[in-house]
């Protein structure tokens, strides 16, 4: 799984705390996760390429239920060992 965390200065705490939050969650199957400050207020997480939550259309940060939602259905598998 690929994550990116699209954040303003203004949200710089709550991305770190989402990317910890997925880390303690997620660890294993995470493949990449980025954290991006942009210029304008936002806090976007994306998972593989896709949108997944926007504070800006939803009022409220991203949570660690809003991937769990995205892969409802998917199962996780662990990464597999680079060579």
């Amino acid at each position: 799984m690929h994550f990116v965390i699209h954040y303003s200065l203004d949200f710089e705490d709550e991305a770190l705390s989402l990317a910890r939050r997925l880390f303690a969650q997620l660890d294993e199957r995470i493949d990449s996760l980025a954290l991006i400050p942009v210029g304008y207020d936002e806090l976007d997480l994306y998972l593989n390429g896709e949108l997944i939550h926007s504070y800006r259309q939803s009022g409220r940060p991203p949570r660690v239920s809003d991937v769990t939602s995205a892969l409802a259905g998917v199962p996780l598998q662990p990464r597999s060992p680079q060579a």
